[in-house]
């Protein structure tokens, strides 16, 4: 989760909370019972925001599944989970707020009631209240205590929040300015956004085998769309023996190369300017490898032993396959990670979901790209 900059009371990341109270004193009573902020997303699941006085005996989880939010309480009065409501994965802001009244809690949409659960929540307002907890984008507890099991990663935005209404100044667990925060974009488009440091790795094991229904023959299908200015990286490479990539699809500035083996290499000019906006297709049949772009293709025949060596490697789950560099792992080493936003990516028709990923830098917003590769945030929200 990615906060807009700059506000006081927090912030937020897609993989841990990072906004608590005050230890001394313990919090008192809070005036109202109302948590605000507007939201955006694309992502269809994650946290959006975790609560508790106590992580054993009571907590409050509001999150998204298949789009749609899903409340969870555990407290001494009940265990429930509840969900429906509109799709909030739409990419378009909403305010949310979350509001406790008696035994009542709400949850309202653009000021419209989407879920209301009773009698699992005693009255808070005015209540003298132990220290209370809030984590935005991540959990007090493990993702396995979970009422309802989902991955609490969510690439998402948040402004403009307002944590029960209260005056008090909150501890926060991490500063806007370490490394894993980020920035809100003006507009964004659906897509995984690469800043440059950091790719993603997938076991081969978790991707389909490619082997023919019909008669059992065997080939390998990449397809990618992508938005990118001329660099030196990395697309995607299959990962072999100690690491050693088997195949390779890189950005060579002006050119488009794709190499099998360290031998058999295709190369593709991209459009004047180097700017690249079309869908690619990489694939390798016993007989041809080629490499297309937009309407342009070139290709080689296969070399039997090449073909073969990846054959054995895919189908026998013996490498991974990375996505925005030839590791997972973040370098210093410039021109290695690519840099821009992936729109769409299918291996062997299967569309690749990052938050499935084996590993995945926390630089990459799984969900969204920029409007804009320049990667401006709301001039209301900071620089």
């Amino acid at each position: 989760m990615v906060p807009c900059l700059p506000h006081p009371g927090g912030v937020c990341s897609k993989t841990g909370p990072l906004i608590s109270p005050p230890r001394d004193p313990p919090c008192s009573s809070p005036p109202s019972a109302a948590s605000s902020f507007d939201f955006r997303t694309f992502d269809p699941e994650g946290v959006i925001f975790y609560g508790d006085t106590g992580p054993d005996d009571d907590w409050f989880v509001l999150a998204l599944r298949r789009g749609k939010p899903i409340m969870q309480i555990h407290n001494t009065l009940t265990n429930v989970t509840v969900s429906g409501g509109q799709r909030l994965n739409d990419g378009q802001w909403h305010q949310i707020t979350v509001r406790n009244e008696g035994h009542y809690v709400m949850l309202l949409v653009d000021g419209d009631d989407q879920l209301t659960l009773s009698h699992v929540s005693h009255p808070i307002v005015n209540q003298p209240a132990p220290q209370m907890r809030i984590g935005v984008g991540g959990l007090f507890i493990l993702p396995n205590e979970l009422l309802v099991p989902l991955n609490p990663a969510l690439d998402g935005c948040i402004r403009r929040w307002d944590w029960m209404n209260t005056s008090q100044e909150w501890h926060e667990g991490a500063s806007l300015h370490d490394r894993d925060a980020k920035a809100c974009f003006t507009t964004v488009q659906r897509g995984s956004f690469f800043r440059g440091n950091g790719g993603a790795v997938f076991a081969l094991s978790d991707l389909p085998s490619g082997l023919s229904p019909t008669d059992g023959t065997w080939l390998l299908s990449v397809q990618l769309r992508i938005r990118a200015g001329p660099q030196l990286s990395s697309l995607v490479a299959v990962l072999g023996f100690k690491q050693r990539p088997v195949l390779r699809l890189t950005l060579q500035h002006t050119d488009l190369t794709a190499e099998l083996s360290n031998q058999t290499v295709l190369l593709l000019p991209l459009p004047e300017g180097g700017c690249l906006d079309s869908p690619l297709l990489l694939r390798l049949t016993p007989s041809s490898f080629s490499l297309g772009l937009g309407a342009t293709e070139i290709s080689k025949p296969t070399p039997k032993a090449e073909f073969e060596s990846l054959q054995q490697l895919w189908l026998n789950n013996l490498g991974s396959l990375v996505v925005g560099g030839e590791s997972g792992e973040e370098k210093s080493q410039e021109g290695h990670f690519f840099h821009g936003c992936l729109s769409e990516i299918r291996v062997q028709d299967h569309e690749l979901d990052f938050d499935e990923a084996q590993y995945r830098s926390d630089s990459i917003s799984a969900h969204s790209c920029p409007g804009s590769l320049e990667g401006k945030v709301d001039e209301e929200d900071g620089p």
